[in-house]
């Protein structure tokens, strides 16, 4: 708060005796100045003014002063406000930042598990259609085993069939006789060869 001058009582006195003074000068073409009543009228104005000034002084510099102490008070406060509002807005774009960062990092996280579930569906279909590829020649397997098996007993059957068929055309009455006569001819010499030994 400013102070008031020194020479301010001077300077107050000065400007009340021009205010007074010159409607009384600029009378005088009309009357007389009359020194009596000015002076008067500059005391009840010193009486009262500086009854006033020395009763009211007191209470008006304490106001002042209590009104400066709040203002500080609020400037202070508000400084102090301003230095949480600044604090608060750094931690905020710092948790922003940050978020920012955690955001990329679950981003990037979500990438590689998509890339590993990717890689294990791909290993996964791998493996069933290899499984899938087994199980398949392994069936074919077992059909062509069998068809081979049942190829077999065609060819046999067939064969006996044949054989049996050559046999009958070339067996004549003849031929079985002398056949059969040679077999119990070696079942004979069989037979007695065991005996003898």
């Amino acid at each position: 708060m400013r102070k008031c001058p020194r020479n301010f009582p001077a300077l107050l006195l000065a400007g009340l005796i021009l205010s007074l003074g010159l409607p009384a000068l600029a009378g005088e073409g009309q009357g007389h100045f009359d020194l009596a009543t000015f002076l008067g009228q500059v005391l009840n104005f010193i009486v009262l003014f500086g009854g006033l000034a020395f009763l009211l002084r007191k209470p008006l510099n304490d106001y002042l002063k209590g009104k400066a102490e709040q203002v500080a008070a609020s400037l202070r406060q508000s400084e102090a406000l301003k230095a949480k509002s600044l604090q608060k807005l750094e931690q905020s774009r710092a948790r922003l930042d940050s978020l920012e960062t955690e955001i990329k990092a679950l981003r990037a996280e979500a990438e590689k598990e998509a890339s590993r579930e990717k890689q294990m569906i791909r290993q996964e279909a791998e493996k069933e259609a290899q499984r899938l590829r087994k199980l398949a020649q392994e069936e074919i397997e077992a059909l062509f085993q069998s068809s081979l098996r049942e190829l077999k007993a065609y060819a046999i059957d067939l064969s006996v069939a044949l054989a049996e068929k050559s046999i009958r055309e070339k067996l004549t009455p003849e031929l079985h006789r002398k056949l059969i006569y040679q077999a119990i001819d070696r079942l004979r010499s069989l037979h007695e060869s065991s005996v003898d030994s």
